[in-house]
């Protein structure tokens, strides 16, 4: 089923590409949503390949502001000389307050990078615009199985398992980390919940069962030194040996371990909980906005941003024609993992971001009760 954009009650029909030489550059989930009643827009479609004149202020999750500039808006405003691209940096949960906040047919965000609980809040709430292969050609190269209907997967992480070599001398499963030699070892997440889902999953039951994952981790509570809410304290504590393995994302572990800390990291048996960065669209902005935002969507998944994702962030690409030189990622744990998107499909579990993101008020109360 095909994603409705319900916000506002208004049809967008924009441009896919933004020139000839854009369209030159281009290479080329199946979770269903109940949408809200209301009139669905047509997905965005093809135009004339006409420049684009608009001014756009592009989401972009902290740090990431570099490698997008020099990657994709550079290139577009290129093409498009009259047209012009602010890069907004800030956490998904702010960029997605200020658009659901924002006043009709003017939002101060015409869309950009959200995470997967949040994209696919942005569905039942309305706010985002239809893109498919037609309107974003690059779309094409990602695997089927990793597309979803709340946005354009743009790079994959694995949230797996970082530890200590030192301490531990490998991970096979997210059980594992009930072994009661790590008593007082282990740190969790409060805020954060895929560790719980991945528990209920290595349980034997659907990752919406999520009570039996905090169960799980209920009796095995003794393991649990630190609570964390900053992935540099938790790398920090892990290299001291204060903490020896806690559920963590690959990407930032590969950053610190190539910084010299001592990390490893498991893609447990069960498979790592793909998180899948996705780009958007809001509903309600103009077809000439439009059309900047969806061209940019599209170079995003070109091969030039998608090996700098890689090389400066250890993403996964998403585009699955793309090969990159896993040598660059090297952490000890994960040997022979090339960081593809086929890989992806293999070894990582979607989980159901669409359930997260309608209960998590009720995971937050289950683990204060349980667990803290």
């Amino acid at each position: 089923m095909n994603v409705k954009s319900l916000r506002r009650g208004i049809t967008v029909v924009g441009a896919t590409l933004v020139s000839a030489v854009l369209l030159a550059s281009c290479a080329g989930g199946e979770t269903t949503v109940e949408a809200p009643t209301a009139l669905a827009p047509e997905p965005i479609v093809e135009a004339a390949l006409e420049p684009i004149v608009a001014d756009v202020n592009f989401a972009l999750y902290p740090g990431y502001l570099d490698i997008i500039t020099t990657n994709v808006f550079d290139i577009f405003t290129t093409a498009n000389p009259d047209s012009s691209v602010v890069g907004i940096e800030g956490p998904a949960s702010q960029t997605y307050a200020q658009l659901l906040a924002s006043p009709v047919g003017s939002p101060n965000v015409h869309g950009g990078m959200m995470n997967d609980t949040l994209s696919w809040s942005g569905v039942n709430d309305g706010m985002w615009q239809q893109m498919t292969v037609e309107s974003v050609p690059n779309l094409g190269t990602v695997p089927e199985s990793l597309r979803n209907d709340a946005g354009v997967p743009w790079g994959f992480n694995a949230f797996g398992i970082t530890y200590n070599p030192d301490k531990i001398d490998k991970i096979d499963s997210w059980e594992d980390l009930y072994d009661p030699a790590l008593k007082g070892r282990v740190a969790m997440w409060p805020g954060y919940f895929d560790a719980y889902l991945m528990a209920a999953v290595a349980a034997g039951a659907s990752e919406t069962e999520i009570e039996v994952g905090i169960e799980a981790w209920a009796k095995a509570k003794d393991n649990i030194g630190m609570w964390i809410t900053s992935v540099a304290d938790l790398h920090q504590a892990i290299d001291a040996g204060e903490i020896w393995a806690a559920p963590d994302w690959l990407g930032t572990a590969v950053r610190d371990a190539n910084a010299g800390m001592n990390l490893a990291f498991s893609i447990p048996k069960e498979g790592a909980a793909l998180n899948t960065y996705q780009l958007v669209v809001a509903d309600g902005i103009t077809p000439e906005e439009t059309r900047a935002m969806v061209s940019m969507v599209d170079l995003s998944l070109a091969e030039q941003n998608q090996n700098a994702a890689f090389e400066q962030l250890f993403l996964t690409p998403a585009n699955g024609t793309v090969k990159v030189d896993a040598s660059l990622a090297t952490i000890r744990g994960l040997e022979g993992y090339g960081f593809t998107a086929q890989e992806a499909e293999e070894r990582f579990y979607a989980l159901d971001y669409e359930w997260v993101g309608r209960n998590t008020e009720m995971i937050k109360k289950l683990i204060e009760n349980r667990l803290q």
